[in-house]
C-alpha cells in the first residue's frame, strides 16, 4: 500500500492544507455526489450520516481510480437534535449564528480510506463548541470580514481563523472541528 497514490475525494480547503501541512503527497479529485439527496433519504442518526456521506465520496473516486488510496470526509452539525446544512447564502448564514449563538452546538467529523472500491479504515469523531452571546454589531462585523466561511462551512466559520472568535469554549479535537478526524488517518496511513 505504501506505493500507492492518494487522492482526496474532497474540494475542502481545510481538508487540503491539513493534509499538505503534514507533508503527504495526494492529489485532490472532488466528488460531486448529491450530498442533500443522501441527507435527505436518510433515517440514520446525525453521526452515522457523516459517515456515509464520507464514505459515498471515497467509494465514487474508488469506482473510477480502484488502484488509489482514496481519503473521502465530511462533516455534519447537530444543533437540538436537528441536522444543519451549510447556508446557501449570507442571509441564511446570518440566520444561522444568530440561531447558534450563546448555545451548544456538536460537529461530528467522518474520515475513510477506499480502495478498489472497499472501505478500508474509517473513524469519526465529535466535537462540541459552545458560542459566545455576541450582539447583532459582533455579528455584522464578522460577517463582512468573514463571507466565504459563511457558506463553505457548515457552521459559518472557520476555527483556524476569525471564526475562533465566535466561541467560549470548544471540547474535541481542532482537526476534528476542521473537518476531518486527521490523528486516526494519519495512524493508518503510517501503518
Amino acid at each position: 500500500m505504501n506505493n500507492r497514490q492518494i487522492i482526496l475525494a474532497s474540494g475542502s480547503t481545510a481538508r487540503k492544507a491539513m493534509l499538505e501541512n503534514v507533508g503527504l503527497d495526494f492529489k485532490i479529485i472532488p466528488a460531486n455526489i448529491d450530498e442533500e439527496s443522501i441527507i435527505k433519504n436518510s433515517s440514520s442518526d446525525i453521526k452515522t450520516i457523516t459517515e456515509y456521506l464520507a464514505h459515498a465520496k471515497a467509494l465514487h473516486i474508488s469506482k473510477k481510480h480502484s488502484d488509489h488510496l482514496v481519503i473521502g470526509s465530511d462533516q455534519t452539525l447537530e444543533y437540538q437534535g436537528n441536522l444543519l446544512s451549510k447556508a446557501s447564502n449570507i442571509s441564511d448564514a446570518k440566520a444561522k449564528l444568530k440561531m447558534l449563538r450563546g448555545d451548544v452546538h456538536t460537529l461530528y467529523s467522518s474520515v475513510c480510506v477506499a480502495l478498489n472500491g472497499e472501505i478500508i479504515f474509517s473513524a469519526t469523531d465529535n466535537a462540541e463548541l459552545k458560542m459566545r452571546d455576541f450582539d447583532n454589531e459582533f455579528l455584522a462585523d464578522y460577517i463582512s470580514k468573514n463571507p466565504n466561511a459563511l457558506i463553505s462551512c457548515v457552521g459559518g466559520y472557520k476555527i483556524e481563523g476569525a471564526g475562533a472568535w465566535l466561541f467560549s469554549s470548544v471540547k474535541g479535537d481542532i482537526f476534528t472541528i476542521m473537518g476531518m478526524p486527521l490523528l486516526p488517518l494519519l495512524g493508518f496511513l503510517q501503518k
